[in-house]
C-alpha cells in the first residue's frame, strides 16, 4: 500500500532527493540512534530503506522497532508481510499462510495502538478472509477507525480504509452494522492482549464429523481421525500438519487444543 507507492515515487524522483532528514534529524543522527536501539530511529531508518527500495533492510529495521512495541513499525511490517503473502508467486501454501498470519499478528498489535496503516491492513485481512476468517463487522470496525483519522482523504491507507468500510456496509445487515458502529465508538488505543488475536482461517478446516460410544468411552471423529479424550494426532489443514489434542468430548461438540493457538477450540457437529 503506502510503502510500495513510496518506493515507486522514489524511483521517479531520484535517490538524491532522499537524503534530507526526517523529523528534524539528519540521516547520520537517525542511524546513530537506531544503532543504539532507539525504536523511533529504527522505524525512521526502515522508512529510509523503503524509499531506496531496499525492502530487506527496511524489514530488518522495522522488525527491531516492532519488537519494542513501536506501533508505526508494526503497521509497516504488517503491510510488507501481507503484501508478500498475497503477491509472491512460487510460495508453498504453508509458507504463504505463515507469512500472512504473521502479518495479521503485527497488524493487530499496530491497530489496537491506533496506527492507521495497521488498522487498514487488519480491515483488509478481515474483508478478504485469506489468513483469518472473513468478518464484515470487524472489517467495518477497523476500516472506520482508520478512515476517521486526520488526513485520511489524502493518504493511501486512509483512502483504502474508506473503500473497505463502504464495502463492509454493503455486506452487513442493519443489526450487524449497529454492532460494528458500537465497536468503533467503544474503541480506545491499547496494547493488544493475546486473546485479541484473531483465529487463523485454516482453523475452520478442522471439523467434527461424528461422535460415537457410550458415556464410559466416547469417541470423536475429527476430519478423518478418531480421537478419545487425551488423544493427540496430526491433521493436515491449511496446507500444513497441525497437532490436535482432544481435551473434552461433550454431547454434541468436542473441545480441542490446536497447535499454535493460545486457547482451546470448540468444534460442533454440523447443524448444531
Amino acid at each position: 500500500m503506502k510503502t510500495y507507492i513510496a518506493s515507486s515515487l522514489a524511483l521517479l524522483i531520484g535517490f538524491p532527493c532522499l537524503a534530507p532528514a526526517q523529523f528534524g534529524q539528519s540521516l547520520e543522527q537517525i542511524k546513530v540512534a537506531a544503532d543504539a536501539g532507539d525504536p523511533a530511529a529504527e522505524d525512521r531508518l526502515g522508512e529510509q530503506f523503503i524509499m531506496r527500495t531496499d525492502t530487506k533492510q527496511a524489514e530488518l529495521w522495522y522488525r527491531k522497532a516492532a519488537a519494542q512495541g513501536y506501533a508505526h513499525a508494526e503497521g509497516e511490517l504488517a503491510e510488507m508481510l501481507l503484501h508478500r503473502a498475497r503477491m509472491t508467486f512460487g510460495f508453498k501454501p504453508d509458507a504463504r499462510q505463515a507469512t500472512g498470519e504473521e502479518g495479521v499478528q503485527w497488524a493487530v498489535l499496530a491497530a489496537n495502538q491506533g496506527d492507521q496503516l495497521g488498522q487498514t491492513e487488519l480491515a483488509e485481512a478481515y474483508s478478504e478472509g485469506k489468513f483469518i476468517n472473513k468478518d464484515w463487522v470487524q472489517a467495518y470496525k477497523w476500516a472506520a477507525l482508520a478512515a476517521r483519522q486526520p488526513g485520511s482523504a489524502f493518504n493511501p491507507a486512509g483512502v483504502m480504509a474508506g473503500s473497505i468500510r463502504d464495502l463492509a456496509v454493503l455486506n452487513l445487515l442493519a443489526p450487524q452494522l449497529a454492532e460494528a458502529k458500537m465497536l468503533v465508538a467503544e474503541f480506545t488505543p491499547h496494547a493488544a492482549a493475546k486473546g485479541e488475536m484473531p483465529m487463523p482461517a485454516w482453523v475452520k478446516e478442522i471439523k467434527l464429523a461424528g461422535l460415537s460410544g457410550d458415556a464410559g468411552h466416547r469417541l470423536a471423529i475429527i476430519n478423518d481421525s478418531v480421537f478419545a479424550v487425551g488423544d493427540s494426532n496430526d491433521l493436515k489443514v491449511g496446507g500444513k500438519k497441525v497437532n490436535i489434542i482432544c481435551k473434552e468430548i461433550r454431547e454434541k461438540s468436542v473441545l480441542v487444543q490446536v497447535e499454535g493457538l493460545d486457547h482451546p477450540v470448540e468444534l460442533n457437529l454440523a447443524g448444531e
